[in-house]
């Protein structure tokens, strides 16, 4: 007696490409949707580091994808396809959100770093190049490179790089700000320095006599004869 199994028909072969072509494309959809949260993760991360934002991310957008990898992973494709359009819409949400916050928080801080950049232009105080890569990171956001490295394959590894990557970049922007800055605080022209950097439009007449006194004897003058034409 035969123990061979009867070969599949023509419409069974056809049948089985189709659900490992379905599968394959389960998938891959599954991998970009956790690869969205993992860099949103990272993101957090790094954003609470340098721009000292508070941002959360929704339990229950980590723990969808979570069980939707539990479902791969037990080759329950037909559960996970009927769960992976939510999955994608928690993720996506909060891929936006996040982004939206970060925006907002690079924008409030590039213009302080802009008008850093203005005024050590004229006092020379913090190396160029420092200013320059933090303003850098703030308009491009290009963090990947720094986080994403060879050696680090999973996420609790790639937060760290994160987190470190964001500390370094916080300590360069506040070594700047206090070598610019330092000078001037607790003295009569500090007001005017926070106006420069915010692009506020100086007055004269504005100006305490104490005020245009310091002005004269500092290493902002020049500077400010501009703000005030």
């Amino acid at each position: 007696m035969s123990t061979e199994s009867e070969p599949k028909s023509f419409e069974e072969q056809v049948e089985d490409i189709y659900q490992q072509y379905r599968h394959k494309k389960l998938e891959s959809r599954l991998e970009e949707i956790a690869e969205t949260m993992e860099e949103t993760i990272l993101q957090q991360v790094l954003a609470e580091e340098f721009l000292q934002a508070s941002i959360e991310i929704d339990q229950e957008a980590k723990e969808a994808v979570q069980d939707a990898r539990h479902h791969l992973e037990n080759n329950d494709y037909e559960e996970l396809n009927s769960i992976i359009d939510t999955v994608e819409e928690l993720v996506e949400d909060q891929e936006r959100r996040v982004s939206n916050k970060i925006h907002e928080e690079r924008i409030s801080m590039n213009s302080m770093v802009n008008g850093m950049q203005r005024l050590n232009s004229r006092v020379e105080r913090v190396s160029e190049a420092k200013i320059e890569a933090i303003d850098e990171l703030l308009d491009n956001w290009d963090w990947k490179g720094h986080v994403y490295r060879g050696e680090d394959t999973n996420l609790e590894a790639r937060k760290s790089n994160a987190a470190e990557f964001g500390r370094d970049m916080r300590r360069f922007f506040e070594e700047a700000r206090d070598d610019i800055f330092g000078p001037y605080e607790g003295t009569p022209i500090e007001p005017i320095v926070d106006d420069l950097l915010s692009d506020d439009r100086l007055y004269l007449d504005s100006l305490s006599d104490d005020q245009i006194e310091e002005l004269r004897e500092s290493d902002l003058e020049s500077y400010v004869k501009l703000s005030l034409s």
